[in-house]
């Protein structure tokens, strides 16, 4: 991406992030990690004088894409497990 964005005339600064470290997500937990994903434009965010404070998910937005999914019914309980497990790591005091 950084070539595209040169042959444009912009220069970006390069990310110094280690992308190496890889997670190993198990089958059966496959179908609830690609809505999680999906689900990514539907937190419903405040803001105040601290920043940011993610609310959780906007589940009439999350089931139309457990809907485009085809999800099993249990899918929308493990996506209500990572969105818990994701407000404490978005809400995270810096």
């Amino acid at each position: 991406m950084k070539d595209q964005f040169a042959d444009l005339g912009v220069e970006v600064a390069a990310d110094e992030t280690d992308t190496s470290e890889t997670i190993t997500i198990m089958q059966c937990n496959w179908p609830a990690f690609l809505v999680f994903l999906a689900c990514a434009t539907q937190w419903r965010v405040v803001t105040n004088t601290a920043g940011l404070i993610f609310l959780g998910l906007d589940y009439p937005g999350c089931q139309i894409v457990l809907q485009h999914h085809a999800a099993a019914p249990h899918v929308f309980g493990d996506l209500q497990a990572m969105e818990e497990a994701a407000l404490e790591i978005l809400n995270e005091a810096d």
